[in-house]
């Protein structure tokens, strides 16, 4: 079940500009602009909230991480490190327009086979699902409130 999850205070904060007459916006962790999609818009808030709100360090915060995953390589969204640079959080950021669901559940689940991260969110912007896994049980045990790193 979603638990509110506002990023649009986040959202005034974004740095744009218009390159080849399309809308560009700061990735704040590669420190470069990318397309300013609604999906990049959400992650980028996001990135603003979890180090702003959660103090977590931009040293920390990886977004696009590419992995393979059944011989496929795949780019994950948002790959948070722990103090030690273990893999803590994967979150997948969807468009506001994107209804959470059990696809994308199961897609950052998928990442997770490979990542072996104790934490997995996914949002898009105004609701998210957090999740807590037990590597032991082999299960996930959803919470309602972000984690302390």
């Amino acid at each position: 079940m979603p638990v509110v999850f506002d990023l649009y205070s986040y959202a005034g904060q974004l740095l744009f500009r218009v390159k080849d007459k399309q809308a560009h916006i700061l990735d704040f962790s590669r420190k470069s602009y990318v397309k300013a999609t609604p999906e990049e818009i959400v992650r980028q808030s996001l990135i603003k909230r979890l180090n702003q709100e959660f103090k977590i360090p931009l040293s920390r915060i990886r977004t696009e991480y590419e992995l393979v995953v059944n011989r496929m390589t795949k780019r994950l969204d948002i790959l948070i490190y722990d103090r030690e640079g273990k893999p803590w959080m994967i979150i997948e950021t969807k468009a506001p327009s994107v209804r959470l669901s059990q696809e994308t559940i199961d897609q950052v689940v998928l990442y997770n086979n490979v990542i072996f991260a104790p934490w997995l969110m996914i949002t898009n912007g105004s609701e998210a699902v957090i999740a807590s896994v037990n590597f032991k049980t082999k299960k996930a045990i959803e919470v309602f409130e972000f984690p302390s790193l």
